[in-house]
């Protein structure tokens, strides 16, 4: 989804930004869906991807003129092969398979991943200009390729219009009432998958602290935004027997849906183990919610230096900065207001400038 919402906002960004003598035509890849639909779901659907991925998408582009190809998934590397190396550009988002394989993250990462990675990198190297969406990414791209520093630029994601500190009137209430959660509760928000290396546990482990704490005399709940737990989570929710202060909304379908439950909290955590970029804690500071994150990979350089960043494995120091925020209404302004600040530096007309930019050079040859 986050890279169906990359090619969406960018080339909507980039259509508006309406440069002269620029045509922008995205190319998808169409026609291999009647696979999935002769063969059961589990077969169906990856022998059309890899249908649609290695054989349909490069007959497209060998047949598809223009003066400069951006590839927007690096995933998508193979495509390298169809398109001039010269006029091409491909956005990398993270090397998470990559470290995977070193041990460097806790990821689960299948064989097929992390055998073919090395093969993306290989094919990323060929690129003309390489664009990351971090500086962390930058770092692993130019440490495991034959890229220069020259060729590798960094364009931060935008962040969308409707995530916003403006709700509706009564809109908060609404919303924690639907959860049975009291008003003048303390709502602690969590947004993820079910991955090892977004670190739930991290984010049980502190909801157990604060309910321990005798300032929020039991008063705090965890709003969780995702994929339902799974069994070794469900058990730690109940072995730290928080299960009454859990509230587990699913997947949420529409970004103004997820804005309104970003603002009906009082603080957003995400103590993830490794990001390629991290959207959500973006989304809760453009919503005017504190942000307390891990200081690892690409969350810091997403959140800046003015608002909370902390080892995802210390609880105790999570849990000081959480009663800070959620007991002093100064301390928690204040945050709130850098928040909204930091959010507003990501915006996807400045992606769309950027990436531009580099269109230009390799279009010119510059």
């Amino acid at each position: 989804m986050s890279i169906k919402r990359y090619a969406q906002e960018l080339t909507e960004a980039l259509v508006q930004l309406n440069l002269p003598q620029t045509q922008i035509q995205a190319l998808t890849c169409h026609h291999v869906e009647w696979v999935a639909a002769l063969l059961p779901p589990k077969l169906g659907l990856p022998m059309a991807d890899r249908l649609g991925r290695f054989m349909r998408y490069p007959q497209l582009l060998r047949r598809t003129k223009g003066d400069v190809f951006h590839i927007l998934d690096h995933s998508h590397a193979n495509l390298v092969d169809a398109l001039p190396v010269e006029k091409t550009l491909i956005t990398c988002h993270d090397i998470i398979p990559l470290l995977a394989a070193q041990g460097k993250v806790p990821v689960v990462a299948s064989r097929n991943a992390m055998r073919r990675f090395p093969q993306i990198l290989e094919q990323i190297s060929r690129c003309r200009l390489v664009l990351t969406v971090s500086e962390a990414t930058r770092a692993g791209v130019l440490e495991h390729t034959t890229l220069s520093p020259e060729q590798v630029h960094v364009v931060y994601h935008g962040v969308g219009t409707a995530f916003s500190p403006h709700g509706l009137e009564g809109e908060r209430t609404a919303l924690r009432a639907r959860y049975g959660i009291p008003d003048d509760a303390k709502v602690l928000m969590h947004v993820g998958t079910g991955g090892h290396y977004k670190n739930l546990p991290g984010v049980l482990r502190l909801l157990q602290a604060l309910l321990s704490d005798h300032a929020l005399k039991d008063h705090v709940w965890l709003l969780r935004v995702g994929t339902a737990f799974d069994a070794e989570q469900e058990a730690l929710v109940d072995t730290l027997g928080i299960r009454h202060r859990v509230v587990q909304a699913g997947r949420v379908p529409t970004d103004t849906e997820l804005a309104a439950h970003y603002r009906a909290a009082d603080l957003f955590v995400f103590p993830s183990l490794w990001e390629g970029f991290g959207w959500p804690p973006l989304e809760a500071m453009a919503c005017g919610t504190p942000v307390i994150v891990s200081k690892i990979a690409s969350l810091p350089e997403v959140v800046g230096p003015h608002n909370l960043t902390h080892d995802p494995t210390d609880t105790d120091a999570w849990a000081q900065s959480a009663l800070q925020l959620l007991t002093d209404p100064v301390c928690h302004g204040r945050y709130q207001e850098s928040a909204r600040a930091q959010a507003a530096l990501f915006t996807w007309e400045r992606c769309a400038r950027q990436t531009a930019e580099l269109y230009r050079r390799v279009a010119t040859g510059s």
